[in-house]
């Protein structure tokens, strides 16, 4: 007995020749990786093996331009949260979601996230939320890829003072804030003790109780590993930035590889102990 169903033009045969089915879930699961997100799900008609084996999916890539409306987006985002089988990791999220999103809903599948091991993360924040700070101090996450989209800065997921995160090696950051103490100065990335590369774009100094750095500032890079480090400056922001890191073997400022050694107009880098001196 031959079984034909058939999913958004695609036609899957099962039944007595259905090999695809007795391969190890393993497999399966990595075979599923290479689809998208809807079509992962709606291998659940396929066969009873297959009901549930979506729900352990170490990957997801969840975006706004694979849903037709985006409302339909974010009750599917939230039905996959309280659908996943909690006792498997997930271990790769791509969340992509422009405009106006329900924040207990990203709330929820980022603190999901890092209870489940989370290792990469990248994320486009929707304009009128904030990333919850469970991320900045996630224990297994080794890349974390963040673009805010908010126009406003009070609104903008922001950087703490110091992250908390042990197995970093990747760090990328696009339109991203980060917290500086009463005199303008942060220091947030000495505590990362893997870092190896980092990507700073369009940040801003956010002193306590305001909102944005109204006055000169000093950003302090400084870490034993990183040795790639890229920072670009679309506008004079009347920053310092200091870098210390004595592993560096690759720097670009404003897309100049090595401009800083000879200095750029408006920008005033300084390194110290860094091995491109």
């Amino acid at each position: 007995m031959m079984m034909r169903r058939q999913s958004q033009g695609k036609n899957f045969i099962i039944g007595d020749n259905d090999r695809l089915s007795d391969l190890p879930n393993a497999i399966l699961l990595h075979i599923m990786s290479f689809m998208k997100i809807k079509d992962a799900v709606q291998t659940c008609i396929l066969a009873r093996g297959w009901k549930d084996l979506w729900k352990s999916l170490p990957n997801l890539t969840l975006h706004t331009s694979d849903f037709r409306k985006p409302s339909l987006f974010s009750e599917f985002v939230s039905g996959i949260v309280s659908s996943r089988d909690g006792n498997h990791p997930l271990h790769n999220l791509d969340f992509d979601r422009h405009g106006y999103f329900k924040p207990q809903i990203l709330t929820n599948l980022i603190r999901y996230a890092v209870l489940h091991d989370i290792q990469h993360l990248k994320i486009y924040v929707p304009c009128n939320i904030s990333l919850p700070w469970c991320v900045f101090s996630c224990q297994t996450l080794k890349s974390l890829h963040i673009t805010d989209a908010s126009y406003d800065v009070k609104k903008r997921t922001r950087i703490p003072k110091s992250l908390k995160l042990p197995a970093l090696v990747s760090l990328h950051l696009a339109n991203v804030p980060i917290f500086a103490d009463d005199n303008g100065y942060a220091e947030p990335f000495s505590t990362c003790t893997k870092l190896n590369t980092l990507f700073i774009d369009k940040f801003a100094l956010v002193p306590p109780n305001s909102h944005i750095l109204r006055m000169p500032g000093i950003l302090n890079i400084t870490n034993a590993t990183l040795a790639n480090l890229t920072i670009n400056v679309t506008y004079n922001p009347g920053y310092k930035f200091v870098i210390s890191t004595p592993n560096l073997s690759s720097f670009t400022l404003n897309g100049s590889p090595f401009q800083p050694l000879r200095g750029q107009e408006g920008v005033n880098v300084e390194l110290q102990s860094s091995s491109l001196i």
